[in-house]
């Protein structure tokens, strides 16, 4: 339900995701307004305490890629970077 809310698409049940139908939208929304921010680290941690580790690098991968490559959410960089990164534990 929150990623179709961010513009996100899960593709498959490893956790691979890509943009949703609704995701300029939803994208221009994320960058402008920097609170949910916080709900992607708290979800990302979630994930992990409930036992969807291997979901939480391809959301963070997409994400950057996002922000650093397409300049589509260029104000999630910072949090990105300085947070949701820090919350995978598999080094790999």
């Amino acid at each position: 339900m929150m990623l179709e809310f961010f513009g996100i698409k899960l593709i498959d049940k490893t956790g691979n995701v890509a943009r949703a139908v609704n995701w300029q939208e939803r994208f221009q929304h994320l960058n402008e307004s920097q609170h949910n921010y916080l709900r992607i680290t708290r979800i990302l941690k979630s994930l992990g305490e409930l036992g969807y580790e291997s979901f939480k690098s391809p959301l963070v991968k997409f994400i950057l890629h996002e922000a650093l490559v397409e300049n589509t959410i260029p104000n999630i960089k910072q949090s990105a970077l300085e947070y949701f990164v820090y919350t995978i534990r598999d080094r790999r």
